[in-house]
């Protein structure tokens, strides 16, 4: 076999040649016999190199069939198998044939379209990663906004490009348990505090990019113990009586702020809505009388001087007993109150925290997005003991009401903002209705965020390990998915709002190892998807490329119970 120029160190390995039968979307090929059995395996890519014309085009393997002519089924050998009879399969005709998807024509500044199938005897060279991203690509390390992240499967050292002008189009992470989904993520966004950026005298410089992240089980929270990048300030929020528990432990730092509500920046009807959403479970279907009565009396006692936080906190009693209409939408606009004011008030304390930088909505989003900073609201066990469910889905559409309100004034004002809404565990703050929850108080904000926000510089990161039980329509305004192993229920689903992925990527959603995904969406530098995994131990100490330890789901069971038996 001949080896031809090819690749950036003028080498390059032949591996077979093109059968016939080539479409401009797949092919076949035979491999040498020396890249049988291992040098060549699924999901690697590799080039065709065409004739006529002269092209390259960058492919994926999909499938490899090995054939052997003494183990066909009902040939005549069938009987001998049976016996336990020796096949003499060394003389037999054997050989493998490979099925290629085509992804794009090489180099990309031609354009990706693939108008002419690859002829039969045109050769398949493999792919040589590292070094080679601008061909794929189209950019350079270095280059501004743009990270490289993780390394494609099966390669050492050879990230892929992401484009952070495609950040506000909303993007979606799905992985189950131990799927490694967490600890990409936070690879992401450790990622996203060093965008490559030329600063206003034209040098190279980094910035980052602003967050505000829903922590559900506490996998983030440690970031505050870090310096990362451009950002200016990292901040883990916690729910009052935690934070006032740290502040009597003497555990309380600078980083560690307490979770507070202006109800003062939500309107008279988004009060009303949000108080009767919260009694009735996120629902508001039959409830527009309840509504209006609630509203009516805010709007009354508003003109009259007072405001939704006095309302809700010292003039509670005031408010209740001025709720007018039929008896009966009284009487359940009573019980919505005493409800709303019973747990969020006097249980979680949430209205009459004056010391959390979240009550003052303008400050507390300048903060981060002109500084660059990371706000992580703690709901973990840590952070929210003892908050239900129910409270957290209130504070989420407290959250999201006043960042779209404020996104929404940037934009008017002509004023360019950006930031990315992180929410682990979606399922439970925009469910499908088929999910358990059935419904959030927090829903309707944050379909607003989904189909709007992108025009605003306001983008949704939804993170679930069960994407189906997400709400599909938030879901459906996601251009960018992350998405490593899956339950087999949800790979219809996946399958379904990426808009389909080929069965060479599809068939791998149950099966990805630990820190493998499938990237694919506007995001990516490419039109195809594109099977990575994050960096392993020994690369992350190797190349720096996480400076934060991660330790949640860490655990020390057998020294736990070793301790108890008193070994």
């Amino acid at each position: 076999m001949t080896n031809r120029s090819h690749n950036k160190n003028n080498e390059k390995t032949e591996l077979g040649v093109i059968l016939t039968g080539a479409t401009t979307s797949e092919t076949y090929f035979q491999p040498f016999v020396e890249a049988e059995r291992g040098p060549i395996r699924e999901g690697m890519l590799v080039i065709v190199e065409m004739s006529k014309p002269q092209a390259n085009i960058l492919t994926r393997i999909s499938e490899i069939i090995p054939h052997n002519a003494f183990f066909g089924e009902g040939d005549g050998f069938s009987e001998a198998r049976r016996r336990h009879m020796p096949v003499p399969s060394d003389v037999a005709r054997q050989y493998e044939t490979c099925k290629l998807e085509l992804l794009m024509r090489l180099p990309r500044q031609e354009g990706y379209e693939i108008t002419i199938p690859p002829h039969p005897g045109d050769r398949v060279l493999k792919y040589d990663a590292a070094g080679n991203e601008e061909a794929i690509f189209g950019k350079k390390h270095g280059d501004d906004g743009i990270l490289w992240y993780g390394s494609l499967s099966g390669y050492l050292r050879s990230p892929i490009a992401l484009d952070i002008e495609k950040i506000p189009m909303h993007m979606a992470i799905f992985g189950v348990t131990g799927s490694g989904k967490s600890f990409d993520t936070g690879s992401l966004i450790i990622k996203l505090s060093e965008i490559p950026a030329k600063n206003t005298s034209g040098g190279a410089s980094k910035c980052s990019y602003p967050m505000v992240i829903i922590d559900a089980n506490g996998d983030y929270t440690n970031f505050t113990e870090y310096e990362l990048g451009a950002y200016e300030n990292i901040t883990r929020y916690v729910f009052p009586k935690v934070f006032k528990a740290l502040r009597r432990s003497g555990s309380l730092t600078d980083t560690i702020k307490p979770i507070g509500i202006s109800l003062n920046d939500l309107n008279s009807r988004e009060l009303a809505e949000a108080i009767v959403q919260f009694y009735r479970g996120g629902s508001l279907e039959g409830a527009e009388f309840q509504v209006s009565a609630l509203q009516n009396t805010l709007e009354d006692k508003v003109g009259a001087g007072l405001t939704h936080q006095l309302l809700l906190t010292t003039s509670f009693k005031d408010l209740r007993s001025s709720v007018t209409g039929q008896a009966q939408v009284v009487a359940a606009v009573e019980r919505a109150l005493d409800k709303f004011h019973n747990v969020i008030e006097e249980q979680q304390e949430l209205l009459s925290e004056r010391d959390s930088p979240v009550t003052n909505k303008q400050a507390f989003i300048d903060m981060l997005t002109r500084r660059g900073g990371i706000a992580i609201f703690d709901f973990s066990a840590d952070g929210a003991t003892g908050v239900d469910l129910q409270t957290k889905q209130f504070f989420i559409g407290y959250l999201t009401t006043i960042l779209f309100d404020e996104f929404t004034r940037f934009k008017i004002q002509g004023a360019e903002r950006y930031m990315m809404f992180v929410i682990e565990e979606a399922q439970y703050f925009c469910p499908d209705k088929s999910y358990p929850v059935g419904s959030s108080v927090a829903k309707t904000k944050l379909s607003a965020i989904a189909t709007q926000g992108r025009k605003f510089g306001l983008s949704l990161c939804l993170i679930s390990q069960r994407p189906s039980f997400v709400d599909p329509i938030v879901l459906s305004m996601c251009n960018t998915f992350f998405i490593h192993r899956i339950s087999p229920e949800d790979v219809r689903f996946v399958n379904s709002v990426t808009g389909g992925l080929p069965p060479s990527v599809s068939n791998r959603l149950t099966r990805l190892e630990q820190g493998e995904m499938i990237v694919t969406g506007q995001i990516s530098l490419v039109p195809f998807p594109l099977l990575i995994r994050g960096p392993d131990k020994k690369e992350r100490i190797d190349r720096k490329e996480r400076v934060v330890e991660h330790k949640a789901g860490e655990t020390a069971v057998l020294k736990g119970i070793s301790r108890l038996r008193g070994d």
